[in-house]
């Protein structure tokens, strides 16, 4: 009989193959605390996240903190025998329940375009009047945040999601003050629109989130604008489609 490291730690061949696509948590044994949710596909995903020694995530951060106080994480699988589709709808609804800012995931999950949304938000999204990106005059920086977004945070932790922590922002955009504007957006919904009134290393402003200290990222600072005239508002493209998000997280308007 195994031993209860050994279960902690893998699943036998037989489990393996009868729990197929899974979605698991880890849970704080000290609270009882959910604190990361994932997917995983006949092997020992659940168990690889306890092995993770030293890394700079808030995941680690706290299977550390449990470690410390002598206590060990616990696995328990929350679904299991699912296709990946739904594997993947599951792991998303968990995570928007939960809210992504209670838990360690860094971003949402697979399916979040019908994930979890407010009476307003649905209205905004299917309502909204589209407007042709080309069409858009002022400068703008466009941030796309669906993977981290969630309704359940506050005005702070979206300011923060907004304004941070990006990669890559050229000199002469932080310099030369042209784009004032910042819009955050969600699945092509502009969901709030900021001013941006100057740029600093990442990391170096009082906010919500923790920083992991990578080079060349950097944050602005600015205020609400909740009566502006793109807030709320669906941006599309030629082809009358929500406009894609972009590898590095944002892009200006108009082109450069």
């Amino acid at each position: 009989m195994k031993n209860i490291t050994d279960l902690r730690m893998r699943f036998s061949k037989l489990a393996k193959e009868s729990l197929g696509c899974y979605v698991y948590c880890l849970i704080d044994p000290i609270d009882d605390e959910i604190f990361y949710i994932g997917k995983a596909s006949k092997n020992n995903r659940a168990f690889d996240h306890l092995k993770e020694i030293g890394k700079e995530t808030a995941k680690a951060g706290r299977i550390s903190d449990i470690r410390a106080a002598g206590e060990e994480p616990r696995v328990e699988i929350l679904r299991y025998g699912l296709d990946e589709s739904t594997a993947f709808e599951v792991e998303a609804a968990i995570i928007d329940t939960i809210g992504l800012e209670n838990l360690t995931n860094e971003v949402r999950g697979h399916g979040i375009k019908k994930g979890r949304s407010t009476i307003e938000e649905i209205e905004r999204l299917f309502s909204s009047e589209p407007l042709y990106i080309g069409d858009i005059e002022e400068k703008c920086i466009l941030f796309y945040i669906h993977k981290t977004y969630s309704p359940t945070l506050s005005e702070t932790e979206l300011y923060d999601m907004t304004r941070q922590f990006w990669h890559m922002v050229s000199r002469e955009t932080r310099e030369s003050g042209e784009y004032k504007t910042a819009l955050a957006i969600v699945d092509g919904v502009v969901v709030r629109v900021y001013s941006i009134e100057a740029w600093f290393p990442a990391g170096s402003t009082l906010s919500s989130r923790n920083f992991g200290g990578k080079p060349d990222k950097w944050e602005f600072v600015g205020q609400g604008l909740n009566k502006h005239e793109l807030y709320g508002r669906r941006l599309v493209d030629s082809n009358n489609q929500p406009i894609m998000s972009m590898q590095k997280g944002y892009s200006y308007l108009p082109t450069k």
